[in-house]
């Protein structure tokens, strides 16, 4: 039998709850109704078998959070036994008005918790067979005790209540039961959502970062094989900007791995609109030719600000990469009232950048609608246009 223990906490904390409440139980009911089987003048037989059956529905209440099905079945054969076996006589029956079926004894009301535990714990289908076990032994129950008249309750205001009681209260655990199992599938799912988002922006990070360093670093390497040999002293200057690239993206990567440790140190804010122009100079020192068109901008939000140096970062990296040998880009940032507003368009020859969506133009999308903002892309009449929307 497989079984989930589903739910927030640690599962040490609800096997001690579980057997806290099965130790409370023993305390209040179990002495009524030992002491109702002992003195309820039926065979020795008899008796032994309703105190074992009493024990078994309390032990298992301790046992089902760890083994809710087996638990369960030890439950139900108990009830049964109960439900089977003759009236009570003695002390009770005499304050009850007329002898009695044992189970109407209070331990019957193990059975409830039983029946929640499977369904909040069991697997399918299992809560569904529990909960139709459960109404069966309604039907037994209320046939068993169709002759008792006493505590005063007669007629049909015996069997509504007994009905109530009966059928209420096991449907009750079940949807209880039911309730908490969803409860906690959906925290779960929620988590995972959670986790597979983080997962995604931490690949969107990694992809911008990496892609567009590496990019810088293989356009100069490249250049640096041409150049150095007619020019030795620019071999400095180009190895210079390798190395001041690859120091940036250790740099960024390292705040970027940083929040995954709990005990990491601070690090350096992220890039935002003010990086901007060192951003396109890099690219320039690269060999590209990009014009660069900002008024003054007012302070924008950080995430805002990170979402647009992303964006314009993937799209000049894809025309280093993708464009045609001495293609050039524009690049132009502006806001109205309620927007930021964001635009790359190259010459690089239609539709040769990013003609079809990967890793990049798909994180660009994300990034975008992560800040509740709109990004088109596409081909134009010389090359690619990427714009993006962001709102304020």
């Amino acid at each position: 039998m497989t079984t989930t223990a589903t739910g927030p906490g640690p599962r040490w904390l609800g096997d001690a709850a579980q057997l806290a409440l099965a130790g409370l139980l023993a305390l209040v009911v179990l002495p009524v109704g030992w002491a109702s089987v002992v003195d309820g003048e039926v065979a020795r037989a008899w008796q032994t078998v309703l105190l074992v059956a009493l024990v078994a529905v309390h032990a298992a209440v301790a046992t089902a959070r760890q083994w809710p099905l087996a638990s369960y079945a030890v439950g139900a054969v108990a009830e049964l036994v109960l439900v089977a076996a003759p009236d009570l006589g003695g002390p009770t029956a005499t304050a009850a008005g007329s002898e009695y079926g044992p189970v109407l004894l209070p331990s019957s009301l193990c059975f409830f918790v039983l029946l929640y535990t499977v369904s909040a714990h069991a697997r399918r289908p299992w809560p569904t067979v529990a909960l139709a076990g459960g109404l069966v032994g309604c039907l037994l129950t209320v046939v068993r005790l169709w002759g008792f008249g006493g505590a005063g309750l007669e007629g049909w205001t015996w069997w509504a209540m007994l009905g109530t009681a009966t059928v209420g209260g096991t449907v009750a655990a079940w949807a209880l039961g039911q309730f908490r199992a969803t409860r906690a599938a959906w925290i779960a799912q929620l988590a995972e959502r959670g986790a597979a988002d983080e997962r995604r922006r931490i690949a969107r990070e990694m992809h911008d970062v990496v892609a567009h360093s590496l990019a810088v670093v293989v356009s100069h390497a490249e250049a640096g094989r041409m150049v150095v040999a007619q020019s030795p002293d620019r071999a400095s200057e180009i190895l210079e900007t390798i190395a001041d690239t690859g120091r940036e993206a250790l740099t960024e990567m390292r705040g970027l791995l940083g929040v995954l440790r709990d005990d990491a140190a601070p690090t350096d804010p992220q890039p935002g609109l003010a990086d901007l122009p060192a951003l396109v100079e890099r690219l320039r020192d690269a060999g590209l030719a990009v014009e660069y068109d900002a008024a003054d901008l007012p302070a924008v939000p950080p995430g805002v600000g990170l979402t647009a140096y992303r964006v314009v970062q993937e799209a000049l990296t894809n025309v280093a990469r993708h464009a045609r040998p001495g293609a050039g880009a524009r690049v132009r940032v502006d806001r109205d009232a309620d927007a930021l507003r964001v635009e790359v368009v190259d010459d690089g020859g239609a539709p040769t950048v990013g003609a079809v969506p990967g890793r990049g133009l798909t994180g660009m999308r994300e990034r975008v609608e992560a800040v509740g903002g709109d990004l088109e892309t596409g081909p134009i009449a010389t090359g690619w246009r990427v714009s993006a929307r962001m709102p304020l």
